[in-house]
């Protein structure tokens, strides 16, 4: 059995509650799911300096990581992973997308009606990032259905 790998994820969120979510471009895993925007750890990283690096390479945004809010453990065919997501703040701007074709901002109620990664599903429903919904981690409007510029 394969190794469980680490991934970190970003929760972005606006004041009035939405958070970031990320689509997977045509040609990716899990192409057209959304996700909390983020990727797996390196050897030696942690959990803070990987969410900044795998951001800057897939979206081009400079982020803060914070403290973690939530985690989950999710078996896809291709292997394990432990999702884990961090409260994170910018104040920067999607410069461009590697792995993603749009960027959006969700509410808790929008989430069911869309296709979700699966790992991130239990992530969104989770206790603590429901009950953090009234703290703002982000500063800058992010624009919204940013798309790639080969749209």
């Amino acid at each position: 059995m394969p190794p469980i790998k680490q991934v970190v994820c970003a929760v972005l969120r606006r004041a009035d509650g939405r958070i970031l979510l990320a689509r997977r471009a045509p040609g990716q895993h899990l192409e057209g799911h959304w996700e909390l925007p983020g990727g797996k750890l390196e050897p030696g990283e942690s959990l803070a300096s990987a969410l900044q690096r795998e951001l800057l390479e897939e979206l081009g945004l400079v982020v803060t990581a914070g403290e973690e809010l939530a985690r989950t453990l999710y078996r896809y065919h291709r292997g394990s992973i432990d999702l884990i997501a961090l409260a994170t703040a910018t104040t920067g701007e999607i410069v461009h997308m590697a792995v993603h074709d749009a960027v959006d901002w969700f509410g808790a109620d929008e989430t069911p009606k869309i296709p979700v990664a699966p790992a991130d599903i239990p992530l969104l429903a989770s206790p603590v990032i429901e009950i953090r919904r009234s703290v703002t981690f982000d500063s800058h409007p992010i624009p919204t259905r940013h798309k790639s510029t080969s749209d």
